[in-house]
């Protein structure tokens, strides 16, 4: 318990420290980028794909119950 209140007080401090240096807002500018960049390219495959949907529908065989 000892050592994750520590790891917890180092991290507080570093991640402080990323903050006011302005470079949590850097990632966070980058993530965002990334994320739209991958949401457009998502959008443009789906806008170039067929409409018709290419595998086939299966249906189940029914069920016949065994006589005994």
């Amino acid at each position: 318990m000892i050592r994750t209140l520590i790891f917890g007080a180092i991290a507080g401090y570093v991640g402080k420290k990323l903050y006011d240096q302005g470079k949590l807002t850097a990632f966070k500018n980058d993530l965002t980028a990334r994320y739209n960049q991958a949401k457009a390219d998502i959008a443009t495959q789906r806008a170039d794909e067929p409409t018709s949907s290419t595998a086939p529908a299966t249906t189940a065989a029914p069920v016949r119950p065994t006589v005994s």
